[in-house]
């Protein structure tokens, strides 16, 4: 997308495109009005969210602005509602896109299934914020809305996603696409600990004979591997860089820990309940703040994962793998987030001193060094490695350090 707004005629709607605001609200900053309460934003939020302006309009019902994407939505703010975001997820809107081509009915069909999606996504969510305390999961309203669109943005976005392009693509003025309402959260910048993974198949950096010593420790019943805490910790660094600063904290804070552990119980019992995941493979979906009384707690910005990645889909991952079937890029993506929860879910319960373990069926069914070798998605290499050694791997020297 590009970084400055495209010169706007007069009466042309802006679009996704829009980066930055227009002039004339620059000049004036007292034209943003005062910030509505949940319950008015969620009302505004079912009329029209784009609407006609220009840089020579004094009064802007609605404007977009990007402000930010991650692995599944686009997100924006609204001029309006600026105590809100808007996040767009392109991704399960595709199908919409793909049935431009195959006339009204299909088009039809489409919208109802993504409806279907915003309506099982809102309870799904309900769910979610019954295994967690009074707070720590942020109100928002999952709904289908028709939003303005052009080929430049829908193109970018296809290749940023590394989507492959269909031949014969219409892409019409606008387009409904599934869309979340959230109250924008201001977090503390100290006085949290930011709880993700990474996906351990798709790092250089990770040698495989660390990653099997991770895998036996973390995938099963019972953790397989040395019995001393110390060494286990070395263990799930290597796997899960990610936790060293993590367990530096919570060894400096039994409170801390105390709650993490808390936290652990509570997704693994959100887990067994439904057979799904929590997203914490993104920084910042799921954190561990300090509130204005002092005490810890969790706070799950953004963890509602995608129905797909379910329990199930592990045993049908391994029995694939053991009849010698290649999985497509898309199962792969799937199946890693999922293993991959499942092993950092038990590392942080070894890290807050718990005995409590996720044992999903599928999991061992089939060997570490199996799982490594059908889950490598090379596209993805460069995306999942660190930066500062790109294509080296981490001496074991260097990482007990």
């Amino acid at each position: 997308m590009s970084d400055e707004l495209a010169a706007t005629q007069k009466g042309v709607p802006y679009t996704l495109k829009v980066a930055s605001l227009p002039h004339a609200v620059r000049e004036e900053p007292s034209l943003r009005p005062t910030p509505l309460t949940l319950q008015q934003a969620l009302s505004a939020f079912g009329q029209q969210l784009v609407m006609q302006a220009s840089d020579e309009c004094r009064v802007l019902p609605h404007i977009l602005h990007l402000i930010g994407k991650g692995g599944e939505h686009i997100v924006f703010e609204d001029l309006r509602y600026p105590n809100y975001v808007l996040k767009v997820d392109f991704i399960e809107s595709l199908p919409v896109l793909y049935a431009q081509i195959r006339g009204q009915e299909e088009i039809d069909a489409a919208v109802t299934k993504l409806q279907e999606k915003a309506a099982a996504h809102n309870e799904r969510l309900k769910i979610l914020q019954s295994f967690f305390p009074l707070g720590s999961v942020p109100l928002e309203l999952v709904a289908v809305k028709n939003l303005p669109v052009t080929e430049e943005v829908v193109l970018g976005v296809m290749r940023d996603r590394n989507l492959d392009i269909p031949k014969h693509l219409t892409i019409p003025q606008s387009l409904p696409l599934l869309c979340t309402i959230q109250h924008k959260i201001d977090l503390p910048k100290d006085n949290r600990v930011n709880i993700y993974s990474s996906y351990a198949e798709l790092n250089r950096t990770i040698l495989l004979e660390y990653y099997l010593d991770g895998h036996r420790l973390l995938a099963g019943a019972e953790p397989i591997g040395p019995a001393d805490p110390l060494a286990r910790e070395k263990i799930i660094y290597y796997i899960y860089p990610s936790l060293r600063s993590v367990g530096e904290k919570i060894g400096q804070d039994q409170k801390l820990k105390k709650v993490l552990g808390q936290y652990v119980k509570q997704a693994m019992a959100y887990s067994v309940e439904t057979g799904e995941i929590i997203d914490m493979a993104g920084g910042g979906n799921v954190l561990l703040i300090k509130n204005p009384d002092g005490h810890w707690q969790p706070f799950l910005m953004d963890a509602l994962s995608p129905p797909e990645l379910n329990f199930k889909l592990l045993k049908q991952a391994s029995l694939m793998i053991k009849h010698g079937q290649d999985l497509d890029v898309h199962t792969k993506a799937n199946v890693l987030n999922v293993i991959n929860y499942i092993r950092f879910a038990n590392a942080l319960a070894m890290l807050a001193g718990l005995p409590d373990r996720l044992d999903v069926p599928g999991m061992t069914e089939i060997s570490g060094e199996d799982w490594y070798k059908n889950l490598i998605i090379e596209k993805y290499f460069d995306v999942y490695t660190p930066k500062k050694a790109p294509g080296k791997s981490v001496d074991k020297n260097q990482a007990d350090e």
